[in-house]
């Protein structure tokens, strides 16, 4: 098995999906193969003082709701921009606890530097570089809305900078995700879920109380859209029409913000598929008893229309799901593994 393939370690026990950075053979191609990689969060550019001969490593491992994974990276300038931002969507937040190295952080406050033992928070909605010398730190991927539930605000905590070894609380945290980290090829997809929601407390707690200042006043239409889908997901009568009207905004100026996913529609059901999924993964509607309750739940108005586009969505019907199938397609129309799974948190 190559080191990049997405796929469990042991099938037959339902193991974590884990994804890697897969260096190519030829050491000419590195410098494209880690900006593909890296594409779903960052711009990667070289300087005069990236050294492609060190090691380069990034693992990744999907828990279900949330995405942990180390790295190992050069000295490189990091980008997310507001063209980015306004492409991709996405409604999650991204910490990066430094072990070794340090970097610039260029936000909206201004810059900052970030030294060994920091922590970093990067609001993937917003746009931020980052001038960075060679880098060893952990990640954590979690959309926006768990830690919200956990009653964590966010605002004001773009491109901030956290003592994560001088907080006690921040080293609990990080010992806690670079164990999961560190056993993530052993876990199993019950015990990975169990991981997932103590590391959404722990999160949400050592976030709490750190805003400063204010954060975007008019969030990006995207994500105000994807939040309402997400939150009507199961009515069956969800159409182009009714969200527009519920988001204060004309279908014409609705249907450009989901011309690369195939639509409005399109997006709609991907979504309910993948809660689906999610329920079943989890063992809350495993069997074909329950396939047509599952339907309705996420918002499909049959049971024959659901399970034919669960088939040609996942290439087996709901009572064939096992748990080591979250995260499954790979790289499916052009998108990478990383930014598919980030897409289906």
């Amino acid at each position: 098995m190559r080191a990049n393939d997405t796929d469990p370690i042991r099938r037959d026990q339902a193991v974590v999906l884990c994804h890697r950075f897969d260096v190519p053979e030829d050491r000419a191609q590195l410098g494209s193969a880690w900006r593909e990689h890296i594409a779903p969060f960052f711009q990667v550019s070289f300087r005069s003082d990236t050294d492609l001969s060190v090691p380069i490593a990034m693992r990744s491992y999907h828990l279900g709701e949330l995405l942990v994974g180390d790295v190992i990276a050069p000295a490189h300038t990091l980008e997310r921009t507001q063209t980015m931002v306004q492409q991709q969507g996405l409604d999650h937040i991204l910490l990066q606890f430094y072990r070794q190295g340090h970097s610039l952080i260029e936000g909206d406050g201004g810059t900052l530097a970030a030294r060994e033992t920091d922590c970093v928070v990067f609001d993937l909605a917003r746009p931020v570089r980052i001038v960075a010398a060679p880098v060893d730190a952990t990640n954590l991927v979690i959309p926006r809305a768990l830690l919200e539930d956990q009653g964590c605000r966010l605002e004001g905590l773009h491109a901030r900078i956290l003592d994560h070894d001088g907080d006690p609380f921040g080293r609990l945290l990080h010992a806690f995700l670079a164990n999961v980290v560190a056993c993530g090829d052993l876990l199993h997809q019950q015990e990975a879920a169990s991981a997932a929601r103590a590391i959404i407390q722990l999160c949400g707690t050592y976030l709490s109380g750190r805003t400063t200042g204010t954060g975007v006043q008019n969030l990006d239409a995207r994500i105000r859209v994807r939040r309402l889908i997400e939150r009507d997901l199961h009515e069956p009568g969800l159409t182009p029409a009714v969200i527009a009207a519920r988001a204060g905004m004309s279908r014409s100026a609705l249907y450009p913000l989901f011309g690369e996913t195939g639509g409005v529609l399109a997006y709609i059901r991907d979504r309910r598929l993948m809660r689906a999924m999610r329920i079943l993964v989890r063992g809350d509607a495993a069997g074909p008893r329950r396939v047509a309750q599952l339907a309705y739940t996420v918002g499909f108005s049959d049971e024959k229309t659901f399970q034919r586009a669960f088939r040609r969505r996942f290439g087996f019907v709901p009572s064939e799901t096992t748990s080591y199938q979250l995260g499954i397609g790979g790289e499916r129309a052009g998108i990478s593994v990383l930014r598919s799974w980030i897409d289906n948190l």
